[in-house]
């Protein structure tokens, strides 16, 4: 049985896209069958950041009908397995939201895992995607207005009877006037299941167009996108 776990945020920029990616390469690590689907669909960055500019094929494909699976599913250098999305301006003109529950009935069964790395906020689309998966994942910067966009996600998710799984807290700083782990965990009532501090490593990994958990496995933040996969497999 498949496990469709979305990975969402009430904002961009908080690191959403990189955690989906390094938690995948972690549990991958770990030996779970794990994909990882670019469900930004209007505007995907899973494939730039793993080196597939333009796609053959997508996921726009598949929910177009276009192509199968296995032939938007494509095998990253670190043995990840992973569905972009496509950046093309008329695939995104065709693009028809009430195919997304075929599109995900034909995905169970193909993997252990699938992580979804969703649109940021609670957009049309993003509550789409968000609400074919079965448990939601928060990322969020500890920053009062990242903070208080996630508390708006987790109440749209728990509405929609979806499992929280907790929160990532992502880009932490040894400096600064931000908001401590415990307040974070007071504001969203969720646990932060991970603290991912804020390292050049990430940056050097995006430019490689490589997770950093597999070009840099010792760094701190892979470390702990291995310590956040090591719970939730």
């Amino acid at each position: 049985m498949t496990r469709f776990i979305a990975v969402v945020s009430g904002k961009g920029g908080v690191g959403k896209t990189t955690t989906a990616i390094n938690l995948g390469t972690a549990l991958t690590q770990l030996g779970k069958d794990t994909i990882v689907l670019d469900g930004n669909l209007t505007a995907p960055n899973l494939g730039i950041y793993l080196g597939i500019t333009n796609p053959v094929a997508s996921i726009h494909d598949i929910i177009e009908g276009k192509n199968e699976i296995k032939d938007a599913t494509y095998l990253h250098a670190s043995g990840l397995r992973f569905i972009p999305g496509s950046i093309r301006l008329d695939a995104l003109e065709k693009l028809d939201l009430t195919k997304l529950r075929k599109t995900f009935n034909k995905l169970k069964g193909v993997a252990e895992t699938i992580l979804i790395d969703t649109g940021a906020g609670l957009t049309k689309e993003s509550l789409a995607v968000m609400n074919l998966a079965d448990e939601v994942l928060i990322v969020t910067n500890p920053e009062l207005a990242a903070v208080t966009d996630a508390l708006k996600t987790i109440k749209k998710a728990e509405q929609e009877n979806k499992v929280v799984l907790g929160v990532v807290l992502n880009k932490i700083r040894p400096e600064g006037n931000e908001l401590s782990l415990e307040n974070v965990e007071t504001m969203l009532g969720k646990p932060v299941i991970s603290a991912i501090p804020e390292s050049i490593s990430i940056k050097q990994a995006q430019e490689m167009r490589h997770p950093a958990v597999y070009l840099e496995p010792k760094s701190m933040v892979s470390i702990e996108f291995k310590r956040l996969a090591e719970r939730l497999k």
